[in-house]
């Protein structure tokens, strides 16, 4: 197997998916790192009340999700000392306790700049169990 650079990568190749469990327990933790404690995170008896969202659930926090598929990026190119250098996400579905997400890519461009500053551009996505699109990611990585 090629070792991973920017002259191996080819238009349409595709990162390894990853798969995540989402439940209370993560998103109370992900609401301690990242200082956000709004109730339609953190307070399931609230969201029950209100029925947010039509789910009356609580809902993972969007830069939770933005990490899973941060690890597909970290995981693909960091071993070969490949840097994320952009990444911008949009958030579809909310991703209730309960969810296993699936997050993936492909290759969509590769920019030929110079060494060290080579490019890729990668197209990720975070998939409900059920089939929904709870998330999609631009991404941009430089390869050796």
């Amino acid at each position: 197997m090629e070792k991973l650079s920017f002259d191996s990568v080819k238009l349409g190749d595709t990162l390894p998916e990853i798969t995540r469990s989402v439940d209370q327990e993560a998103i109370w933790l992900n609401a301690a790192a990242s200082l956000d404690y709004n109730p339609v995170h953190t307070d399931p008896e609230w969201c029950a009340r209100t029925s947010h969202l039509g789910r009356g659930s609580t809902v993972a926090h969007g830069m939770m999700t933005m990490s899973f598929m941060a690890t597909v990026l970290s995981n693909w190119a960091y071993p070969v000392g490949g840097k994320v250098k952009s990444m911008e996400s949009k958030f579809i579905n909310p991703v209730p306790p309960g969810y296993v997400l699936t997050c993936g890519g492909r290759v969509i461009e590769k920019h030929f700049i110079g060494a060290d500053r080579n490019y890729v551009t990668i197209e990720l996505y975070a998939n409900s169990h059920e089939g929904l699109r709870c998330a999609v990611c631009r991404a941009e990585v430089i390869l050796p």
